[in-house]
């Protein structure tokens, strides 16, 4: 049974956490100069009374959340992390609150000086602990829905249905199948239908993960949450409410959270048999005291029992985990990395395969002028300089990529005087005077146009991953266009780093194989596949993770949001979609592609330094249990008294913050920054 939503788990952490530094200031004073110790003003008589009331609303009250998991857990007979917790801390508060109510009945053997040793410090600094890890599991819990809710954002509330002569807004869930919609420029399509009159581009990169807009006009299949760019158009609704392809992507989305399994605690694992164990050998100890230890037996065997549960207490061990997470995730952060949570740390350092998507995260999800081919006896610098003043009466994002590029090479062309676009197929202009065509060779051959010198041209843009635009003049044609999505500067040393790490990469995208291939040859990946809709990437990252891979996926869009999800790690760009960013459990602030490796080397160093911690815990407390139980005090007259079993309590939690601080200062490790 977990932690109830009611229990309020941030509110009580704010309320305990100046309680336990006071709790320290006061157990732990003596070490500061002699003019800040607590006993300048507070007299050591009341030092321990102040410590326990300082630690009853942080144990009792902060902490019953886990003291009630603590009992279900002994009901049950299902140890855990709770269950050793609070077994420890319970030792060490109840004995401090024995030896504050009868001091006396402490063997002088076991005291510090004249004064009986309290543990409240421990108590209130383990609860507090461990109440900020569950508050953070919590909030990195509740952060699983947000994507499912962007994703739902992405379709408008109410659509334009087309009654009669005129247009009327109604709410989405109003559309039926049938009713006849209009779309206006810059809206989104609210369902999915098949365009009846007008033309338009639609940006669908959402959800097919195409960069270059794509053209429609009667007949053709539109979208919903697709963006709209130019003209208005209408459709006939065809798919509504939960047929439509974006809520089909939400329920992947939900499926796949429900399918991901949390990765167990090696804490919770080893919890199953060391609190059972700890448990026995302080009530053997107990007894083997009490009925064979002479006069003073029980009493000492009480204190020795105490011991036991004391140095077992669980400080270190409660500090192995989140110290080195919270080391580990804010040096990530100074990085631009953002985890969500521990468990992506850990899932992240046992990668074998990353997934890249190609739009918007291998490449910046612009087009961007690629190539200028001139035919024989054409300047380059001529062909691309009239391109752009036929380009410049267009809001296309093609024609925006021709008249950037022109502007790049610092040319400067004539207005037009007449101007058509042809959607689906080009533009026509008057420049200079001249007809100008600029367009797909189907189209040019459909205008008279003899297209067979630009033929050999067109394949090696297309082979290049560009799409191709031929302009013809006066009939002929003069030069021919390659217009692509940016790739990237990083992204083939981001590529090259994670081979070096061992890990496998490939392509995953709905764009075209030809467009695909090209990228891939460019940043070095060989395993591509292409024109993958949100449901193929899924299946493709469950095929992996069956052959038993660690996969990641590395996304940006919606369509990426299934895969994100069901990937054993998501890997968000922040300059990406705000679906893709809920969905992923890493986010990369600064959109660097290298980022990936360098997560992937933090968490690989992480769980080096949490095993470590791990080992050194259960070192110290397995070392101290037969002290502590007295089995050597027969022979050698060695006995761990409480006093001592705190301190080395205190030793091994020195030590385990100190390893896991190597983590928050070391230095940077990406290259070509």
């Amino acid at each position: 049974m977990g932690i109830r939503r009611s229990e309020n788990l941030p509110r009580r952490l704010w309320v305990a956490l100046p309680l336990t530094l006071g709790v320290i200031y006061l157990a732990m004073g003596g070490l500061l100069p002699e003019t800040l110790r607590p006993d300048a003003w507070v007299p050591h008589a009341l030092n321990g009374w102040l410590q326990c009331l300082l630690t009853v609303p942080v144990f009792l009250w902060a902490g019953a959340p886990f003291i009630r998991r603590w009992a279900i857990s002994i009901v049950e007979r299902d140890t855990n992390m709770f269950t050793l917790t609070v077994t420890g801390t319970g030792a060490a508060f109840g004995f401090s609150v024995f030896a504050l109510l009868w001091p006396e009945m402490i063997p002088a053997a076991m005291r510090a000086g004249l004064h009986a040793p309290y543990y409240f410090e421990a108590a209130a600094v383990i609860t507090t602990i461990v109440l900020a890890g569950q508050v953070v599991e919590r909030r990195n819990y509740e952060r699983t829905g947000a994507a499912v809710r962007a994703l739902l954002d992405l379709a408008p509330p109410q659509a334009r249905r087309v009654s009669g002569d005129h247009e009327e807004l109604v709410p989405w869930s109003a559309v039926l199948a049938g009713d006849l919609l209009a779309v206006r420029p810059g809206e989104r399509v609210p369902v999915d239908g098949s365009v009846t009159e007008g033309t338009s581009a639609v940006d669908e990169s959402i959800i097919t993960g195409e960069s270059m807009p794509v053209d429609k006009q009667p007949g053709d299949v539109v979208i919903g949450g697709t963006l709209n760019l130019l003209g208005a158009f209408r459709f006939r609704a065809e798919r509504v409410g939960e047929e439509t392809m974006l809520r089909q992507i939400v329920r992947l989305v939900e499926q796949a959270q429900e399918e991901d399994a949390p990765v167990a605690r090696l804490a919770d694992r080893v919890s199953a048999w060391f609190v059972p164990a700890i448990l026995g050998a302080a009530i053997l100890t107990f007894l083997s005291w009490g009925l064979w230890g002479g006069s003073t037996g029980w009493i000492t065997g009480g204190m020795a029992a105490v011991a036991v549960l004391i140095i077992a207490c669980p400080c270190a061990l409660g500090l192995a985990t989140p110290t080195a997470i919270i080391a580990a995730t804010g040096h990530a952060a100074r990085r631009g990395i953002l985890f969500k949570g521990g468990a992506a740390l850990e899932r992240t350092a046992a990668l074998h395969v990353v997934v890249f998507d190609k739009t918007g995260t291998l490449t910046r999800g612009q087009p961007v002028l690629r190539r200028v081919d001139a035919m024989p006896g054409e300047d380059p610098a001529d062909v691309l300089r009239i391109a752009a003043a036929a380009e410049s009466a267009s809001e296309h994002p093609l024609s925006r990529a021709v008249l950037a590029g022109a502007r790049a090479r610092g040319l400067a062309w004539v207005p037009v005087t007449e101007f058509r676009a042809v959607p689906g197929c080009g533009l026509r202009a008057l420049v200079g005077g001249q007809t100008v065509l600029v367009g797909t060779t189907v189209w040019l051959r459909s205008e008279g146009v003899d297209v067979t010198a630009a033929e050999a041209t067109v394949e090696t843009v297309v082979s290049e991953g560009c799409t191709p635009l031929v302009l013809a003049r006066e009939g002929r044609v003069i030069g021919v266009l390659g217009v692509a999505d940016e790739v990237r500067a990083e992204a083939k040393e981001a590529v090259d780093a994670l081979r070096k790490l061992g890990v496998a990469v490939a392509l995953l995208t709905g764009d075209r194989g030809a467009v695909a291939r090209a990228l891939a040859a460019e940043v070095g990946i060989t395993e591509v596949h292409a024109e993958q809709l949100p449901a193929d990437k899924l299946s493709r990252i469950e095929e992996r993770q069956r052959a038993g891979e660690v996969v990641a996926m590395v996304g940006d869009g919606v369509n990426d949001a299934p895969a994100l999800v069901q990937a054993d790690v998501g890997f968000a760009l922040r300059s990406g979609n705000e679906v893709a960013a809920e969905a992923a459990d890493v986010m990369v602030v600064s959109s660097d592609l290298r980022s990936v490796a360098e997560a992937l080397r933090l968490a690989r160093r992480t769980l080096r330094i949490i095993r470590q911690n791990l080992f050194w815990a259960f070192a110290y407390n397995l070392a101290g249990v037969p002290l502590a139980a007295g089995l050597l005090y027969p022979a050698f007259g060695w006995m761990l008294t409480p006093v001592y079993a705190g301190v080395a309590m205190s030793l091994s939690s020195f030590f385990v913050v100190s390893n896991s601080l190597r983590l928050a200062f070391r230095p940077g490790e990406r290259s070509g920054r």
